[in-house]
């Protein structure tokens, strides 16, 4: 069967369980496999980006919702954006004079700066963002491109309930072959390919 939305996946869960006294706990495994994928995986297909606005006056801004982990920050001119460099939380100065920020940081559930604004500045966010299925959001770039990877950390999650070591240790290898592959996919993606065209080399060229 296709398991591409929350719905789908909960019912691929439930056949390959085939405990009728676990379908109701299905929702909650997906709930752990999606926190530990969280942690785990370091994907494109969490990567977004967030429009924060910032006050005059102000240091920092709220993290947007389902933040996971910081890419890169952007302040927004008229012509353009410009990167700012990120410094640690505990080695980030603050200086009392209004300006434009230099640095930034995270620290705790916001996004911090090295000075108080002049003026309302706006900025954007790289980040990786967290999966997380619902009824309201029912699909998501994970479950499009690898729902054996939801499957599979799924069924880990119910692994204590299956009372079946050696099948809670399938579902584990299988969960970590697909993880790898992914991960093999987005290296590949990411590196430099060596341009090839159909002309011949010149002998003795330059």
């Amino acid at each position: 069967m296709a398991i591409s939305t929350y719905a789908e996946l909960q019912a691929a869960a439930a056949g390959w369980l085939v405990r009728g006294d676990l379908t109701a706990r299905i929702p909650e495994f997906i709930a752990l496999a999606e926190a530990r994928l969280n942690r785990i995986l370091r994907t494109r297909l969490s990567e977004t980006e967030a429009t924060l606005h910032v006050a005059g006056g102000a240091m920092s801004a709220p993290l947007p919702a389902g933040f996971t982990e910081p890419l890169r920050l952007w302040v927004v001119r008229p012509e353009g954006r410009e990167e700012l460099p990120f410094v640690e939380a505990a080695r980030q100065r603050a200086w009392t004079a209004r300006g434009e920020p230099s640095a930034w940081s995270v620290d705790g559930q916001a996004v911090t700066f090295d000075r108080p604004c002049a003026a309302p500045t706006t900025l954007v966010l790289r980040m990786l963002r967290a999966f997380s299925l619902s009824a309201v959001a029912p699909t998501n770039a994970l479950l499009d491109e690898a729902p054996d990877i939801y499957l599979f950390a799924t069924l880990c999650e119910a692994g204590p309930f299956l009372r079946d070591g050696e099948l809670a240790q399938a579902y584990e290898a299988k969960l970590q072959r697909a993880v790898a592959e992914l991960n093999a996919k987005a290296a590949r993606s990411r590196a430099a390919s060596r341009l090839v065209t159909d002309l011949p080399e010149l002998a003795g060229a330059c």
